[in-house]
């Protein structure tokens, strides 16, 4: 079990408690010790004592700086029941000294990593002072093997320009941890009433004075239209009277501390809005982070608030979610919210629902990975056999993405985007991976079937500004086609395939994830799960059917697994050799062709992953035609697979092979009324599955979703029997 000293600022900190929890629950044993600048029983961990190095207050840095000089010089007595750890974290500058400290004590070889959520706006001053506490942060980090951060503009800000530590940069985002189903994410938002008043709600750190004015006075203008719901810790010494403040303003109200995540889903599901905005150190630490606030209510269907020109702004942005103010004004607010309506507010509010669960919640394979991660800095003690020391896991953790080379850049990636007439998706698509690809080594290629609208005007116009994005001519058309042709043309030069879908959307570092799995399980192919999201009605109960038993029969790549060694699964990642060994994807098939390809190489000894480590997500048909003609083709591509290699279908595969068989022999009714007993009871067996998930996950669209299940098990039960009717035709005429 890895042994981590756990060295902080200020153990009243919820943050804190939080990463204790993190490191925990991944399976390493923590020793917490820091100062303490208020008491606060919401941030104690359950079975852990800190150890108390002083006391500390806020907007004092003298007094702070003298309480770290105290606990330096009498560390030995301090830490005296603390074996020596295999890693020493330090939160914050300050916690950074004394991790130092520390490291001196045990010996000099313990690995420090520097943690680090926010800069100090004396680290960022262009004068003499800045100057000193940047010296003094590279002094006492000099020893230091990593550093976690929370937002990729305090790198591109401050750790990468300007900060003397030279280490690994690890960022972390400040997800919700989710353990043992503590957080129960939930999409239903409370329903505003005509006459009742929209609700902001800023919860967390509550320091910025700024803040509080400006949605005192903005609620005063609405004058009872918008309410201001506060919750967390306020940071006394940057109000004047914070109490009395709140008091005095009529819409706006203080309703205390709440534990995290324990209290989350209760204190925004009682707010529409949630207030993302940090004005505390303007223009610099302010404008750079990503608040906790910002995954909390996002991971409730809130609607955050960002200020434009931040990092919270530009991350809302790439996600097609949340509001942005121009400007930082009452009146800016108030325009905002004079033209809000319920349509426009439910509009926003299934936006963020539907954005992937993971953007925002950090699970136990997180944690897990975190202290894998750590575990990477100790091997001298791995490689002599210490049991107090964890080995290193080839893991990819979520929530956060390494900065310095990594396998993602030490191998070559082609990723191809098969398409035809995409031109809604495919500029957005192309952004979001060319983001991606700054850190990897790899091209991106468009393979499109002849557009018509102007998806290869847009693909021309962005590959004449970025070499690493190409434009490919598929005249077959078919995805398959454009694989094969993109292999032929460019894969010489590459050790991976990734296939992209431009119908698709994809957490921000999917190929990198894809390629780490690759690396680390030496898999020849990596597939996904798919998680299917829709908007319309009949989308959204599509979705609801392609993601339960009753419209995907239990398919792994559609309901998610812990990761494993598969036959088959959504198409993602494939090693060039392995997939030319093959023969590439047989081209006949215009449907089904990943599951053919798969039989192949598993035929020839190949190994596929189903990774946990990421997913996509995936927009069914939004109408019954479109949604029966897919399926039809499924069903067509699924016999051509049975004819081609003789693999018959499993069970959940051959229960819908049954429905047009049984549909037709309905008709016989007229002879015997018993003939319509087996296609009822499909019929019944649908509809009442429907209402179970309507009731039992308390979803409206379960009725519905039993209809679109029916229609899929129809057409794919059409589509193989019209395969396999036609195929025999075709050998009798042969």
């Amino acid at each position: 079990m890895l042994k981590v000293l756990y060295l902080v600022h200020d153990l009243a900190d919820p943050a804190v408690r939080r990463r204790v929890l993190m490191l925990r629950e991944g399976g390493a044993e923590v020793t917490l010790a820091g100062f303490r600048r208020g008491e606060n029983r919401l941030a104690e961990v359950h079975g852990l004592t800190p150890i108390e190095l002083g006391r500390t207050a806020d907007a004092k840095f003298a007094q702070r700086i003298g309480a770290v000089v105290k606990a330096m010089s009498g560390l030995k007595g301090l830490l005296k029941t603390v074996d020596k750890p295999d890693v020493i974290i330090g939160r914050n500058l300050e916690a950074l000294a004394v991790a130092d400290r520390a490291n001196a004590m045990f010996g000099g070889d313990v690995p420090v990593v520097y943690e680090c959520l926010d800069i100090h706006r004396l680290l960022s001053r262009n004068d003499m002072v800045g100057k000193i506490m940047r010296g003094t942060e590279a002094r006492f980090g000099r020893n230091t093997q990593l550093i976690m951060t929370s937002s990729p503009a305090f790198i591109e800000h401050h750790f990468a320009p300007r900060s003397g530590i030279k280490a690994e940069t690890l960022l972390i985002e400040n997800k919700v941890i989710s353990i043992d189903q503590t957080v129960q994410p939930t999409i239903a938002r409370p329903l505003k009433q005509p006459g009742q008043p929209w609700k902001i709600g800023w919860f967390g750190a509550l320091r910025c004075r700024k803040s509080l004015t400006m949605l005192a006075e903005f609620s005063r203008l609405m004058e009872g239209r918008v309410e201001i719901v506060l919750r967390g810790r306020p940071a006394y010494s940057e109000f004047e009277d914070f109490d009395g403040f709140v008091a005095s303003e009529p819409y706006l109200r203080f309703e205390g501390p709440y534990k995290n995540p324990e209290d989350l889903r209760a204190i925004y599901d009682d707010v529409h809005f949630s207030w993302a905005i940090d004005f505390f150190e303007e223009g610099l630490n302010s404008s750079w982070l990503l608040p906790n606030r910002l995954y909390e209510g996002c991971l409730y269907g809130t609607v955050p608030i960002a200020l434009e020109g931040t990092q919270t702004a530009r991350f809302l942005r790439e996600k097609s979610i949340g509001l942005a103010l121009p400007d930082a004004s009452p009146a800016a607010l108030r325009t905002l919210f004079e033209t809000m309506t319920g349509e426009r507010y439910h509009a926003l509010s299934d936006a963020v629902a539907a954005t992937d669960q993971k953007t925002w919640l950090a699970d136990r394979s997180d944690c897990e990975a975190l202290v894998a991660s750590l575990s990477r800095l100790v091997p001298a003690a791995v490689e002599r056999g210490d049991s107090s020391a964890s080995a290193p896991k080839t893991v990819s953790p979520e929530g956060w993405t390494t900065m310095q080379p990594d396998a993602s850049s030490s191998v070559s990636s082609l990723i191809i985007i098969p398409c035809l007439n995409e031109e809604k998706h495919i500029e957005p698509l192309l952004a979001k991976l060319s983001r991606e690809i700054d850190h990897m080594n790899a091209k991106i290629v468009v393979a499109d079937g002849g557009s018509k609208d102007a998806t290869r005007e847009i693909v021309a116009r962005i590959s004449m500004s970025d070499p690493r994005i190409v434009l490919l001519d598929n005249p077959r058309r078919l995805q398959s086609a454009a694989t094969n042709l993109a292999v032929a043309t460019f894969g010489r030069d590459y050790d991976y395939l990734i296939r992209i879908d431009a119908h698709g959307d994809y957490p921000d570092d999917y190929c990198r994830r894809l390629v780490e799995e690759a690396v680390a399980t030496q898999a020849d192919s990596v597939v996904v799960s798919m998680e299917t999201v829709g908007f319309g009605m009949f989308q959204k109960a599509t979705a609801f059917a392609q993601n339960s038993k009753l419209g995907n029969g239990g398919s792994k790549h559609r309901e998610g697994a812990k990761g494993h060694w598969t036959n088959h699964g959504h198409h993602a990642l494939m090693r060039i050799a392995a997939f030319e060994a093959v023969g590439g994807y047989d081209e006949t098939f215009s449907h089904n062709e990943d599951a053919e390809l798969d039989y192949r190489l598993k035929k020839a000894g190949f190994g596929i992953w189903m990774t946990d480590k990421t997913r996509m997500v995936y927009y069914p048909r939004s109408s019954v035609a479109t949604l029966f003609r897919q399926y039809l083709g499924y069903g067509r591509g699924r016999a051509k697979n049975i004819l081609k290699h003789g693999n018959m279908p499993n069970v959940r595969q051959m229960l819908p092979l049954l429905v047009v068989p049984v549909f037709i022999g309905a008709f016989l009714a007229v002879v015997n009324w018993a003939a319509v007993i087996p296609f009822s009871l499909w019929a019944v067996a649908c509809v009442g599955y429907g209402f179970w998930m309507a009731i039992g996950q308390r979803n409206p669209y379960g009725p519905l979703a039993a209809v679109s299940a029916m229609v899929m098990h129809f057409a794919w039960s059409a589509g193989f029997w019209m395969e396999l009717l036609s195929f025999r035709g075709r050998k009798v005429a042969s």
